[in-house]
């Protein structure tokens, strides 16, 4: 059937393509066209349940919400007729619901309840800061203020064949000044099993991310340049640097996306901690935070309190705050 619909396609293209080709032999060329605006289907009844309706619209601004590599998904005429139908299901069997009585059961209304609240606490702070903005100015002025911020240092790219011994270690660079393959000796020698079979390849890394004794080596060579033994905590190291690139600075235009996003993420939690502070005095919300280690996850047991501890309800605007560094310390290898 696809065979036959593709040659009546094939078939109606050239027929129109010959079309114009006669129509030029006997009139002048047509003046262009804009193109006719493409059909607003939205407001079209999609689903009718009753009184309910729901339309091509709705259902478009649901697959809006799609992350778009999942949207090629619903491309699939059957697939689309799927999603409808789930819709159809949702509507008929809730409803059915209510008629038998669910709505009110106690566990259904929490759940309901805790829906609502999550939907309208969403909502609520994307009111409450819509009209956050972060200037041209305001993300000039934070670079200026932390230049170190936006310097990447100096950073090589090095590969590495760990052995045992230093006997073992002599042999494996007598090889290599013999003009064997280092790829090859890494496989065989290497006890360093996460990138043997990638000839050693450590990929580029900056100061403070290896051992004293390897970096001190490594960042005093020249690319090509092949160095060891090197003895460290490991082991015996031959190492490879294979490139260097210098410390650089980003300027402004290149740091000032990255810069207004600091910003932006940075008013928007001062925004909350404001909001916080002003309704849990006006809801006059405490909080027993010396109570948190008694609460059990899965089934883990409680953290015990700590000795002579007596739990103290704190305002919720006096929140003690956990500072997450933006870096976690390099570990070294």
């Amino acid at each position: 059937m696809r065979k036959t619909t593709a040659g009546w396609m094939t078939l109606l293209a050239l027929l129109v393509l010959t079309a114009g080709v006669w129509a030029q032999s006997e009139q002048p060329p047509a003046p262009k066209t804009e193109p006719a605006p493409a059909a607003d289907h939205s407001k079209e009844i999609l689903v009718k349940m009753g009184t309910r309706v729901v339309t091509v619209g709705q259902i478009e601004a649901e697959f809006a919400r799609i992350p778009p590599q999942f949207v090629s998904h619903f491309n699939d005429p059957q697939r689309k007729k799927d999603y409808v139908q789930n819709i159809v299901d949702r509507m008929v069997f809730a409803e059915e619901a209510k008629v038998q009585g669910l709505m009110e059961r106690e566990d259904i209304k929490e759940k309901i309840n805790s829906y609502a609240e999550r939907i309208l606490y969403t909502e609520y702070l994307k009111t409450a800061t819509d009209g956050l903005q972060v200037t041209s100015a305001e993300a000039r002025a934070y670079y200026e203020a932390n230049p170190n911020e936006f310097v990447t240092p100096e950073r090589i790219h090095a590969r590495h064949i760990l052995v045992k011994s230093e006997e073992e270690a002599g042999t494996v660079k007598a090889e290599l000044d013999k003009g064997a393959d280092w790829n090859e000796l890494a496989k065989k020698y290497s006890v360093d099993k996460s990138n043997a079979e990638r000839g050693g390849d450590l990929g580029f890394f900056s100061r403070g991310r290896m051992v004293k004794e390897f970096e001190e080596a490594a960042f005093t060579m020249n690319p090509g340049e092949i160095k060891g033994p090197i003895k460290t905590q490991f082991g015996f190291h031959i190492i490879k640097l294979e490139e260097k690139q210098a410390a650089q600075t980003q300027d402004f235009a290149q740091a000032e996306k990255a810069v207004t996003s600091k910003l932006m993420t940075q008013k928007r939690e001062a925004k909350l901690q404001e909001i916080r502070n002003q309704l849990g005095t006006k809801y006059d919300v405490t909080v027993n935070w010396d109570k948190v280690n008694d609460i059990k996850v899965g089934s883990g047991v409680a953290a015990p309190g700590r000795p002579g501890s007596t739990p103290t309800p704190v305002p919720i605007g006096q929140r003690p705050r956990t500072v997450v560094p933006a870096e976690q310390p390099p570990v070294k290898k």
